[in-house]
C-alpha cells in the first residue's frame, strides 16, 4: 500500500560498468513498493544481475493500477508487475494482457506455495502468477516496556482484549491508534479491520461467500462486524485523538504515534510493515520498542489469520523475461531478499529460519502453522468494489454517514456481470421447446 510515484530504479548499480559497450537486455518490472522496500528488493536482485548480464529495473508507482492499465492500453506493457491485489489478475486474463506460466515456468509457479493461493491466479487450468511475498495483516503492536511497566499481560481471546481496552479507557489511559488517510488509499485501515471481524466472528465460510458476494455487505453478520470495529473507532475514548482521529490521521501518523517515546495509546493494529512506516528505527522484540500479537480470536486459541501479498505477473514473453521471472520464484531469490530483513517468502519451502530478522520469522512461523488464513477481501473483490466504493464507505461511514446507505451502495456497485442471478436461469421446457423463467414477471 506504500507506494510513490513513477520512478525507474535500476536493479543494481554494480555490473553497469561505463567502459563496457556491450548493451544489456532490460527487463522492467512495475510495482507499487517505494522508498525503502523498493530498495531493498533493487539490492536483492544486484548478484542475480551480476551472474546473467540482465539489467533488471524497477519502476514504482503510486497510482498503480490505473498507470499500469494506462500501459497496457496504450501498448506499452512492463514485462513483469508486482501486483498487490490478486483480484485484478482475472481481469488481466480476461482482457488478455497477463500470460500464463507454462512449460519451463509451470512448475516453479506454484512449488511450495498454498493451494488456496493458487488458486487464486488459476484459471482453466493456467496460472498466470507467481507468488513472491506475503504479510500479515492480523497483527496488534504495542510496546513490550509499556505492558510490563502497566502490568499488562498479552489477551489471548477477543473477550480479553475487550475487558483490557475497556479498563484502561475508563482509567483514562487510550487503546488504540487509528488512522486511515493515505494518498490515492484511503480507507484500506478501515476495511482491513472489518475483514479481520468478520472472519473472526463470522467465520471463514461466510469471509469466503462475502468476498464472492454470494454474502452481501447489507447481511446482518457483516454489518455487526462493521459495527463493531465502529464500537471502537467511533467511540472518543477508545482513540488517541477521539472520534474523528481515525478520518483525520493519516496510516503513518498512526503508527508514529504507536511507536513514539510516550505513546498516546497502548495498541495500534497494523500488518506486519508497520516498522517500514516509521521515521527512524525501532528495537522490534519481544522486550524492546515493539512487538506484535495477532488479533485474538472470538473464543480465544488460535486466531485466523489476514494476509496481504505480491504476486508476479507477466506481460511480455522472452527468455531474459523469463530468467527474472523464474528467479523471483527460487528460493536464492527469496533468500537474498529475507536477508535483508521486512521480507516473508510466500512458499512453505522456504523455512522460517532462513528469514534475516527476528520479527520476521516469528511471521512467518505464524502463517506456517495457523489452521485458518485468508486473503485480505478488498484485494480479492472486483476492483471498483474492493479498492473502489468499499474503501470510500469506510471512510464516509467514519466521517459520519449512516451505515446502513453506505453499505447498500457498496452492494449496488457490485459489477452486474458478476453477480448471480436472482433467479434460475431460464430453461427449456421439454413438451413445447419454448422457454421459461420462474419468477418471470411476464
Amino acid at each position: 500500500m506504500l507506494a510513490v510515484g513513477a520512478v525507474a530504479v535500476p536493479a543494481a548499480l554494480v555490473g553497469c560498468d561505463s567502459r563496457s559497450t556491450t548493451p544489456r537486455e532490460v527487463v522492467t518490472v512495475f510495482g507499487t513498493l517505494s522508498d525503502e522496500d523498493a530498495d531493498d528488493l533493487v539490492e536483492s536482485l544486484a548478484d542475480f544481475e551480476r551472474a546473467t548480464g540482465i539489467d533488471v529495473r524497477y519502476v514504482g508507482s503510486s497510482n498503480f493500477e490505473a498507470d499500469l492499465f494506462e500501459r497496457l492500453r496504450r501498448g506499452d506493457p512492463p514485462d513483469l508487475a508486482l501486483l498487490p491485489q490478486p483480484g485484478l489478475v482475472d481481469v488481466l486474463v480476461e482482457d488478455g494482457f497477463a500470460l500464463p506460466w507454462r512449460d519451463d515456468l509451470a512448475e516453479p509457479a506454484v512449488a511450495g506455495v498454498d493451494d488456496a493461493l493458487v488458486e487464486l491466479v488459476t484459471f482453466d487450468g493456467d496460472v498466470f502468477g507467481a507468488w513472491y511475498q506475503l504479510t500479515l495483516k492480523s497483527l496488534v503492536w504495542y510496546s513490550p516496556r509499556n505492558f510490563a511497566a502497566r502490568g499488562l499481560e498479552v489477551p489471548t481471546s477477543w473477550a480479553e482484549l475487550d475487558t483490557m481496552t475497556g479498563a484502561l479507557a475508563t482509567a483514562g489511559t487510550t487503546p488504540w491508534c487509528i488512522g486511515i488517510r493515505a494518498d490515492g488509499a484511503t480507507g484500506w485501515v478501515a476495511t482491513d479491520w472489518v475483514e479481520d471481524l468478520v472472519l473472526r466472528f463470522a467465520g471463514p465460510d461466510v469471509y469466503d461467500a462475502w468476498v464472492t458476494h454470494d454474502v452481501l455487505f447489507s447481511d446482518p453478520e457483516i454489518v455487526a462486524a462493521v459495527e463493531r470495529f465502529g464500537s471502537i473507532a467511533l467511540n472518543p475514548s477508545m482513540v488517541a485523538g477521539g472520534n474523528r482521529a481515525a478520518v483525520e490521521l493519516t496510516i503513518v501518523d498512526a503508527a508514529r504515534q504507536a511507536a513514539s517515546a510516550n505513546p498516546p495509546c497502548v495498541l495500534h493494529r497494523q500488518a506486519s510493515f508497520l516498522p517500514r512506516m516509521l521515521d527512524r528505527r525501532v528495537d522490534v522484540s519481544p522486550d524492546g520498542d515493539l512487538w506484535a500479537f495477532p488479533l485474538p480470536a472470538d473464543g480465544g486459541g488460535e486466531a485466523p489469520l489476514l494476509v496481504g501479498g505480491t504476486v508476479v505477473v507477466r506481460f511480455a514473453d522472452d527468455d531474459e523475461i523469463a530468467q527474472v521471472a523464474r528467479y523471483l520464484t527460487t528460493d536464492e531469490a527469496a533468500a537474498r531478499r529475507a536477508e535483508i530483513g521486512g521480507f516473508v517468502s510466500a512458499r512453505g519451502t522456504f523455512a522460517a529460519e532462513r528469514h534475516g530478522t527476528e520479527f520476521d520469522r516469528y511471521v512467518a512461523t505464524l502463517l506456517r502453522e495457523a489452521d485458518v488464513v485468508r486473503f485480505d477481501a478488498s484485494d480479492l473483490m472486483p476492483a471498483e468494489v474492493g479498492v473502489g466504493t468499499f474503501w470510500a464507505g469506510m471512510t464516509a461511514w467514519l466521517g459520519g454517514a449512516r451505515l446502513r446507505s453506505v453499505l447498500a451502495d457498496i452492494d449496488a456497485s457490485w459489477p452486474v456481470s458478476l453477480l448471480r442471478p436472482a433467479v434460475p436461469p431460464a430453461s427449456t421446457d421439454a413438451a413445447d421447446g419454448t422457454e421459461q423463467s420462474e419468477g418471470s414477471d411476464g
